[in-house]
């Protein structure tokens, strides 16, 4: 049974198709990237995923189910729209998210695998932009997901975070949960990713590994993430005429 399925899904918002009939699969124990330009449909497919928004059409399944509900409990997300209390201490918020989950960690065995056990018992206003990262990180995690939606979650992060950041990530992948994050960095989603999925238009229009993608090398990643955006706007452009 696949952790996520989306099976000709739309989303319209006030006449506008953010999905036009998105179909795609993420396996058990993947790490799997989401690309795509702005406005290509990468933020609605979480927020269909989390249950915060309900299909114009189509079927979105998580874990076997409906999303949203009792599903809830076993999905970690960070999301770009997140917003933080700024007064409360790192350990105290962290603690605090533990408590709407059955199962959850401990909040100082995730404040140390996210490097933050140095920052617990500072406020949320005194972090930097890659420990606030980091601190969504460990929202995420403390419940013990089966699968964590990260969109964007390493943008605000330095090199050294950033690979910190995919090593307990991956760790958490050994322990058995499943990752789909969205990223526009080529590079990140070639070097972490089993899978990539690049969306435009709504649709996904490839979904393979950046080996393959790149033909074993002899083509640049970003070039073809260009033409094959670029291409897929121009058939809609072209269908609206």
């Amino acid at each position: 049974m696949p952790v996520v399925e989306m099976r000709d899904v739309r989303k319209e918002y006030a006449g506008v198709d953010a999905l036009a009939g998105l179909d795609l699969r993420v396996e058990q124990g993947e790490i799997v990237a989401m690309l795509g330009p702005n406005g290509a449909g990468k933020t609605t497919t979480f927020e269909l995923l989390l249950g915060l928004v309900r299909p114009t059409g189509g079927t979105v399944e998580v874990l076997g189910r409906r999303p949203g509900g009792g599903v809830r409990a076993r999905v970690g997300a960070m999301l770009q729209s997140a917003g933080l209390p700024e007064q409360v201490t790192v350990r105290e918020l962290v603690r605090l998210v533990g408590r709407s989950y059955p199962r959850a960690l401990d909040a100082d065995d995730v404040l140390e695998r996210t490097a933050l056990s140095q920052r617990a018992a500072r406020t949320v206003t005194t972090l930097s932009g890659g420990e606030r990262q980091r601190l969504l990180l460990a929202m995420a995690l403390v419940g013990a997901p089966e699968l964590l939606l990260l969109d964007e979650p390493t943008a605000a992060m330095d090199v050294v975070s950033r690979r910190a950041f995919w090593e307990q990530a991956r760790a958490s992948v050994e322990e058995g949960a499943t990752i789909l994050f969205a990223t526009h960095d080529l590079a990140e989603a070639s070097a972490v990713a089993d899978r990539i999925l690049v969306i435009a238009g709504g649709r996904l229009v490839a979904d393979t590994t950046a080996d393959a993608l790149t033909h074993h090398g002899d083509d640049d990643l970003e070039e073809v993430f260009l033409a094959l955006t670029a291409e897929t706007s121009s058939a809609f452009d072209k269908g609206d005429d």
